[in-house]
């Protein structure tokens, strides 16, 4: 909705003089036959996340509007030092369509130089039409914290409306571990090394780690080291290892470094924790 302002004025002779007057203000508010809104339904998102979009459209108008083009960007940013726009958002699926709460049809857009086009064949008058679409984060979405994706969409082509979603990038850690043994094969009275690598892919600090194992030998003479340093706050009992234990050591996985080449691609470094036990068998 929009207010409109006017004022006119008037020019008039009376012998050989001219005169000009202007008239008051006149004003009046102008609705559009077409009105859209966009917003996604995530907070958040994260690296490999899918994210659902909805366009809702609304006509207002006396008549239906017919083959109605709506252009996604896809999130399209250049990077810095780029020389190119990248698209952060990979489109993922079909579209629905829904005119005034009811299935319509699923839509299959085509690409563009800008992203996707999505054709909605037709919005008849004085009805809402809702558009949802997911789109997948790849390897060119920045994951630093404090980083986004404005996705913006253009709708129409005749005087297009603008709208656009703006989602930040979740502050998470992404904590995973790989646990290897050797030698192999091992034999009685032999030394047996555990070792455990725990990476973090997120851009937020993992605290608060405690790392459990059962094994299935027993296992004397046990030394930790976490990345190199030695460290006594562990049990083995029963077979089951648990460190720490006491209070007094906490451990964590620092977060990942991101790196963005002039191409736009994202590259991630885990942080990395270390942990080796080393035993008698």
């Amino acid at each position: 909705m929009a207010v409109i302002l006017n004022q006119a004025n008037l020019t008039y002779t009376y012998g050989t003089t001219t005169e000009t007057v202007a008239s008051n203000i006149a004003e009046t508010e102008w609705n559009a036959a077409l009105t859209a809104e966009k917003r996604a339904l995530e907070d958040a998102y994260r690296e490999d996340a899918t994210l659902t979009y909805l366009i809702s459209l609304k006509n207002s108008g006396a008549a239906a509007i017919e083959n109605l083009v709506i252009s996604d960007d896809l999130g399209a940013y250049t990077p810095a030092g780029g020389a190119a726009p990248v698209t952060p958002l990979t489109f993922a699926g079909n579209a629905v369509l829904y005119i005034d709460g009811t299935f319509s049809e699923t839509l299959t857009p085509t690409p563009s130089q800008s992203g996707v086009q999505f054709l909605i064949p037709s919005i008849p008058a004085g009805a809402d039409a809702l558009l949802i679409y997911q789109a997948a984060v790849n390897g060119f979405a920045p994951l630093e914290a404090g980083s986004e994706i404005v996705n913006t969409a253009t709708v129409g082509e005749n005087e297009p409306l603008t709208v656009s979603a703006t989602v930040p990038v979740a502050d998470y850690a992404d904590v995973s571990i790989e646990k290897a043994m050797g030698p192999n094969p091992i034999t009685g009275g032999g030394q047996m090394t555990v070792t455990f690598v725990i990476e973090n892919r997120g851009n937020t600090e993992a605290t608060g780690l405690v790392l459990t194992d059962d094994f299935p030998i027993a296992l004397t003479d046990l030394t930790v080291t976490v990345n190199g340093a030695p460290l006594s706050d562990f049990t083995f009992e029963n077979s089951r290892f648990t460190m720490p234990v006491g209070g007094a050591v906490t451990l964590s996985v620092p977060a990942a470094t991101f790196t963005q080449d002039e191409t736009g691609a994202v590259s991630v470094t885990p942080g990395v924790l270390t942990v080796v036990l080393s035993g008698t068998v």
